[in-house]
């Protein structure tokens, strides 16, 4: 796990030169508050590829979208028992290996290490945010649209985030604790690939379907007894 951690490294990743959002320019950018269901649910197929850890994953991801997002997601492999089962907040991270019995339980930021259950929250959390204008700190032009400087929802995380004139996300650049920092390109709006250095992920949308209600229970994750802890408590 050690050398996984390694790999969530970037350099030279982002823009610099932010301007001071305008009026006129909030207007172009076409961001506001959407209407949300309680909840919505993703099913995805990961390929994950780097020097350590390979494999084929399908999922499934539940999120209560908004200006605090809650997160849960479960990922399983080929054969074999679920290989991954995460639950984040802005507020909170809690997640396990199941097979590897290591987990974490951190609050944010006190908590906050460089584990890659924290890696994957922080990125699913920024994933189903709302993008408003309140959260624009910052614009810069490109032929593209405009690379935005956010307002972070996960305490601590540094964003820029290239919007397109139609009003989609492109690229996403990220910089947290600890020097870390990697990137998510969308190549459709069903397709992104999150990269590091020595590290590849490709996250599939195989399909999307809005809730009324939450299913019950679905997010709230108590770690097994027998999960080491490894990064924050069970407090």
């Amino acid at each position: 796990m050690r050398h996984f951690l390694a790999t969530i490294l970037l350099t030279g990743a982002g823009c610099s030169a932010f301007a001071t959002p305008t009026p006129e320019i909030l207007g172009q950018l076409r961001l506001g508050v959407p209407a949300h269901s309680d909840t919505t649910r993703v099913r995805i197929r990961l390929s994950l590829d780097s020097p350590w850890l390979a494999g084929e994953f399908e999922g499934v991801v539940l999120a209560h979208e908004g200006a605090s997002p809650l997160v849960r997601v479960q990922l399983f492999g080929d054969v074999g028992p679920k290989a991954l089962d995460l639950l984040a907040r802005p507020d909170r991270i809690t997640g396990c290996f199941p097979q590897a019995r290591e987990g974490v339980d951190c609050r944010l930021p006190s908590q906050a290490a460089p584990h890659p259950l924290l890696f994957f929250g922080a990125t699913l959390i920024e994933d189903f945010a709302d993008a408003g204008v309140e959260r624009v700190l910052g614009v810069r032009e490109d032929p593209r649209g405009w690379w935005l400087n956010l307002k972070p929802v996960v305490p601590g995380l540094t964003i820029e985030a290239l919007w397109t004139k139609d009003g989609r996300i492109l690229e996403r650049h990220f910089r947290w604790m600890h020097g870390l920092s990697w990137e998510e390109r969308w190549e459709r709006p069903d397709a992104c690939t999150i990269r590091a250095s020595g590290l590849v992920i490709n996250v599939l949308i195989l399909g999307t379907e809005r809730l009324e209600t939450r299913p019950a229970r679905a997010y709230e994750l108590a770690l097994p007894e027998d999960v080491r802890v490894v990064a924050g408590s069970r407090k």
